[in-house]
């Protein structure tokens, strides 16, 4: 009764206030950093019987309805697998529906997975199945995908890279989990194993994540009215880099310059155009 009361407070998809500020985006990382989560306490005894007890909670045939007294990765898994309703619950549910077309998540291996770390085994490719979740849930995070490589060989790694990896996990939760019902327990163990290694530098952004969608020929087409049509090609690249949070070079920022530029004129000219410009934009994505 003890564990059903802690999973019921500060959770991170408890009610709608929290949910309505989660993009499709977003449920796709923390579901991600959860199971990486799962992966490390598993290899500590002490924390045996929590991820025991939280798998076994997690765990699904379906994942069709939302759970009030669910943990925070079965309610993840809800968003990330629903119909119109359970997107209709996220802050951009048209965006989120464009995004959950470009996912897939293999639910079978996680689902197993879970299953075995609620009965207290460990799980089978493991390395694989980290590596479909993050390509099937569109996880471009460098951080992440270097994150997912330490945590799968945890039990191979030094006390110092140990140090190293539990150290960017937990401030991975920090930024993206805080509410959590997992962070928690994650924090006893790093503090109790001393796990949390001063050197390691926080990276972590804290905004939500927007459902951004691929540049497709159509739209790049519509640039040419906006920029010079032979930077078509450096248009796209541009758009690619932003989205992924990479540094763009110099002449992709140039072919995009107009755009910005012309961004830039609408902000200068003050509150009105402002407002008129974001109308535009809504009407656009309806």
């Amino acid at each position: 009764m003890e564990f059903l009361k802690e999973l019921t407070e500060a959770r991170m998809t408890k009610d709608a206030r929290n949910q309505v500020t989660l993009s499709f985006s977003d449920c796709c990382e923390r579901l991600y950093l959860i199971l990486l989560t799962i992966e490390v306490m598993s290899n500590y005894p002490v924390s045996k019987v929590f991820i025991q007890k939280y798998c076994k909670s997690s765990q699904h045939s379906d994942y069709r309805h939302f759970k009030i007294s669910g943990t925070d990765a079965y309610n993840l898994m809800y968003f990330i697998l629903g119909d119109e309703h359970a997107l209709g619950k996220l802050k951009d549910p048209t965006a989120a529906e464009r995004a959950q077309n470009r996912a897939n998540l293999p639910t079978g291996e996680i689902v197993k997975y879970l299953r075995s770390a609620a009965g207290g085994m460990l799980a089978t490719n493991v390395q694989q199945m980290f590596i479909r979740v993050e390509n099937g849930l569109n996880i471009n995070n460098s951080e992440y995908r270097t994150l997912r490589r330490d945590v799968v060989k945890y039990a191979k790694l030094s006390d110092r890279e140990r140090k190293n990896t539990s150290t960017k996990l937990l401030y991975a939760l920090r930024a993206k989990c805080r509410n959590s019902d997992i962070i928690d327990d994650f924090s006893k163990l790093v503090a109790q194993q001393d796990l949390e290694y001063s050197r390691v530098v926080d990276t972590e952004p804290t905004i939500s994540k927007p459902d951004v969608r691929a540049t497709t020929s159509k739209d790049l087409m519509h640039y040419r009215l906006l920029a010079d049509p032979k930077n078509l090609l450096l248009i796209k690249a541009f758009l690619e880099h932003a989205r992924r949070g990479q540094s763009v070079p110099s002449n992709m920022v140039r072919a995009y310059l107009p755009i910005i530029e012309l961004i830039d004129e609408i902000v200068v000219g003050g509150p009105t155009y402002i407002n008129l410009l974001k109308s535009i934009q809504k009407r656009a994505k309806r």
